[in-house]
Order: structure tokens, then C-alpha cells, then sequence
């Protein structure tokens, strides 16, 4: 009787979350602190005054590598984390169960989503914690993403305590482009500091600006500024692997998606241009003849200004060719159109298919949600365009055109 009124309780309630038994929290908090300690080499260290905190709680943490969330549950608080995530992977049938019995809150990324901001309020109500990352994506090359004031809005409206999940050094051994991990992991060593930005008493008397900017004073991070000062070594055999999906334009040649990778070495198929990842992340050129910046932040920022010359000129337009994948607002597949174009101007993106084409003006769109050398998907209201170009080297190139029209490009 009392198993079948919880399960009617899920089904009236829109917006019940699940939240494992105290034997399942252990297994998974130990099991995550003894594993990236040996693995990864993570060291953490948090204020004794987190776990005093009492009543509804949101900790927000820099989103430099996909460990993040583990991290900032196993390390941060002994209460439970219900995290904002994304819901790309609530389409995995095996995978969305795990997380809907873990509690993750679905959200649809590159856009607000109602539903899962009254899921986040209703949680807090209860007096739980809920975890995000206000950037909305882990780092691209090392640097913070923009992100808006959301965060600051949700903790102003439920009066939260806020609590702070900071990483170093994350991104250099588990880098969101990294293809090499069939190689071995990149150990070196992870910084972690957690403490408390501002209790409950203090938000009551901030504003959202206020708020908003005490939190993006606090996630800011370089990781290769903190490099440059506490010099980690990180040890593998493809230090480079994956990094021309983000730097695909050569510094010596000019040439776009010349850039390959291999091994510890980045270089072009174009000039032979060559440049050596070291074991720290750095960027070294290999001879006096070859061309680099000393990390990826500054080559991506070089890329960058060329990009917006291009997007500049009066006659602008970019045209890819590929596949487009069109799904509905929960993520189900609608219609795959295997020959399509993407073509996008000042205005505009649009996508052109045997039998028709769609149009999706520049401020009815958020942002781009990508899977770098692969893919990115721009979600409206009703529907989500993925798009899959013939070369997968270009996505890099798609999506920063998309944020600098957007206005929105670091």
C-alpha cells in the first residue's frame, strides 16, 4: 500500500524528484572520492561552516570537466545534490533512469526552461540543495564561459544559502575536446576549494545584481594562468589529442581547419606548421620556422578576431553541408533529412532539405549547444535542430559565429 501511494504521489506530482536511500549515497561518495584520488589525483578542501548551513541551499560550481557534478557531491556537502542537467541525456533510455533515481533535474540547454526552474524551486521549497553550473557548458579552452544572470535570479527568489565548488586543473587532465582517453587518463593533479559565498540572511539583503556579480567574481578562472603558477605535471601520450577541434585555424598559414592532431603534437596538413604539447598544457613551437601561442585561450582569442572581420564584411554568409536531425521539445527524433544545408548570414540561420527549408531568426535563438568535431544543436520552444556537418572540424567554427552575432563571444 505504501509503495503504491508513493508511486501515485510521482504521478500527481509534476514535478516529484527521486532521491536515493542513505546506503546508496555512501556507496557512490566513497566510491567517487577513493577513485579520483587515485585516478585523477583530486585534492579538496572545504570551510567547516557548509555543513552548519540549514534550509535550502544551491551550490554553483566553474565547469571546467565532466567530473564536476561528482565532485561537488561527493566533496561539498553531506546532503544530497540535485543537479540542473542537461537533457540531451534523459534520451538515453539506460541512462535517464539512473539519473531520474539519482534526482538530476532535466533542462534543456541553450534556452530557459520553465519546467525545470519550478522543478529547482519546488526542491528548494523542501528545504534540499540543488546544484548547477550557471556557465551552462564545460569550458571550450580553459576560460570561463559567459553566462547571464539566471543563477542569481533563482537564488534571490527561494533565499537560498550559497555555497561555491571551485576546480583547478580539471580541464588540462579531462579537456572537453579529448580524444585520447583510450590512451590512459591525463594525471597531474585537481585543485578543489568549496566554501560558503553568502548565506540565506545575506541574500535576503542583495539585490540580483549584486548577487550576480559576487558569483561571477567568484567562478572566474584561467587554467593556464593557474598553470603558470603552481607548474603540474600532467602525464600521457596524447597531450594534443582532440585539440584541433578547437583550434583549427593555423597561425602560420592562415589556413582554416588545416590544424590535426596527434600524440603530444598539433599540426597543419597545409605548411607542416608544428607545435609541441608539453606536459604542463602548454603550447610550444617545435622549430624557429613554426608558428604557436603559448596556450589554447590566447589561439582561440587570435582565431577569434579573424572570425570577426569575416562576419563583418557586408556581403557575410557561411554555407555548410551535412545532416539535420529535427526532434521534438523532450528530445524524441521527428525527422532526419541525411542531405541538408546550413547556411547562415547576419540575419539568419537556415536550414535547406529535399522539400523544404527552415529559418530560425538570430534573436528568437539563445544560444548553440555543441558536441565539438561532431555536431551542435540550437533548441527553440517546440522543436531542436541538431546538425551534423561533413567536416566535423567546422563546428568550432559555426558556433562562435553564432555567439559573436549573438553578441555573446568571449
Amino acid at each position: 500500500m505504501h509503495l503504491n501511494q508513493a508511486k501515485k504521489n510521482k504521478n500527481i506530482n509534476a514535478y516529484y524528484i527521486n532521491e536515493p536511500g542513505a546506503v546508496v549515497k555512501a556507496i557512490i561518495r566513497g566510491t567517487v572520492r577513493a577513485g579520483f584520488r587515485i585516478i585523477l589525483n583530486v585534492r579538496s578542501k572545504k570551510t567547516e561552516d557548509i555543513d552548519k548551513l540549514d534550509g535550502a541551499t544551491i551550490l554553483l560550481g566553474n565547469h571546467v570537466s565532466a567530473i564536476d557534478p561528482f565532485v561537488m557531491g561527493a566533496y561539498v556537502t553531506k546532503r544530497w545534490v540535485h543537479y540542473i542537467t542537461s537533457s540531451s541525456y534523459f534520451e538515453y533510455p539506460i541512462l535517464k533512469k539512473i539519473l531520474v533515481y539519482l534526482g538530476a533535474i532535466p533542462k534543456r540547454q541553450g534556452m530557459s526552461d520553465i519546467r525545470s526552474t519550478k522543478i529547482a524551486i519546488n526542491i528548494l521549497k523542501n528545504n534540499k540543495v540543488v546544484g548547477l553550473f550557471p556557465e551552462g557548458a564545460r569550458t571550450i579552452d580553459g576560460s570561463t564561459l559567459p553566462y547571464n544572470n539566471s543563477a542569481a535570479k533563482l537564488i534571490k527568489q527561494t533565499g537560498s544559502n550559497v555555497v561555491i565548488s571551485h576546480l583547478s586543473g580539471a580541464s588540462i587532465s579531462l579537456p572537453r575536446w579529448y580524444r585520447g582517453c583510450s590512451r590512459g587518463f591525463r594525471r597531474g593533479r585537481i585543485d578543489h576549494k568549496a566554501y560558503v559565498l553568502l548565506t540565506k540572511q545575506q541574500v535576503n539583503t542583495l539585490s540580483i545584481e549584486q548577487i550576480d556579480l559576487k558569483i561571477k567574481s567568484a567562478l572566474v578562472y584561467n587554467e593556464y594562468d593557474w598553470q603558470r603558477i603552481n607548474r603540474v605535471k600532467f602525464h600521457s601520450r596524447s597531450m594534443s589529442e582532440g585539440m584541433h577541434a578547437i583550434l583549427h585555424k593555423c597561425p602560420r598559414c592562415l589556413q582554416d581547419y588545416s590544424m590535426r592532431s596527434k600524440g603530444s603534437l598539433l599540426f597543419c596538413n597545409e605548411c607542416d606548421n608544428k607545435v609541441l604539447v608539453d606536459t604542463y598544457g602548454f603550447l610550444n613551437a617545435q622549430t624557429v620556422n613554426d608558428v604557436a601561442f603559448n596556450d589554447m585561450i590566447e589561439w582561440r582569442r587570435w582565431q577569434n578576431e579573424y572570425l570577426r572581420k569575416e562576419i563583418d564584411s557586408e556581403d557575410f554568409k557561411m554555407e555548410f553541408f551535412g545532416s539535420l536531425t529535427v526532434k521534438d521539445g523532450y528530445g524524441k527524433v521527428l525527422t532526419v533529412y541525411p542531405e541538408s544545408t546550413l547556411t547562415i548570414t547576419k540575419n539568419e540561420i537556415k536550414y535547406a532539405y529535399p522539400g523544404g527549408n527552415t529559418i530560425l531568426l538570430f534573436h528568437c535563438i539563445t544560444d548553440a549547444v555543441s558536441d565539438y568535431s561532431l555536431r551542435f544543436e540550437i533548441n527553440q520552444e517546440r522543436n531542436s535542430y541538431q546538425f551534423t556537418p561533413l567536416n566535423g572540424q567546422t563546428v568550432i567554427k559555426i558556433t562562435d559565429a553564432i555567439k559573436c552575432i549573438k553578441g555573446i563571444l568571449q
